[in-house]
């Protein structure tokens, strides 16, 4: 019997346990094995400047020293959260945990790419409740995934 991969999108929330656990319950069979996909997301490098002169503009970029603090917390809260919980339980599982400068549609193309990349039996992530107005201006990953994968989706709210 060929091994299913379920893609789970998570962060350090509750709601993503929920999504383990929601998945574990519902979806999971003997053999499949669960992939978790973390993105650590990047800003986009800030343009300070005003009227004037090209030379008035300056460009602040990523601190390589908090990227590497935000990919040990990821490590950290990844096994606490749910490394522990598929080991107890015999389920096997890869931890994927991705870096690089995002917005929230990068992010969802991510998701969507690696799903395809894996041929996934089914991706499973939770919406996360901001307000329409934040929505509208810094997009949703849930909303970008929902148009453009091709695999299975559950969205838990």
């Amino acid at each position: 019997m060929s091994r299913r991969v379920l893609l789970l999108a998570v962060d350090n929330s509750d709601v993503s346990e929920e999504v383990l656990e929601w998945t574990i319950t519902n979806v999971y069979k003997e053999n499949d094995e669960i992939h978790l996909l973390h993105i650590i997301p990047v800003p986009m490098p800030e343009v300070i400047g005003g009227i004037g002169a090209m030379d008035s503009i300056v460009t602040v970029d990523p601190d390589p020293a908090t990227d590497l603090k935000h990919i040990s917390e990821a490590k950290e809260f990844m096994k606490r959260r749910f490394v522990t919980k598929l080991a107890s339980r015999n389920i096997a599982y890869k931890v994927e945990i991705v870096h690089f400068l995002t917005d929230n549609d990068s992010i969802g193309e991510a998701i969507c790419k690696r799903a395809e990349a894996l041929n996934a039996a089914a991706v499973v992530m939770a919406k996360h409740q901001r307000g329409a107005i934040a929505e509208f201006f810094l997009g949703s990953v849930t909303k970008y995934c929902t148009h453009h994968i091709k695999q299975p989706l559950v969205v838990l709210h």
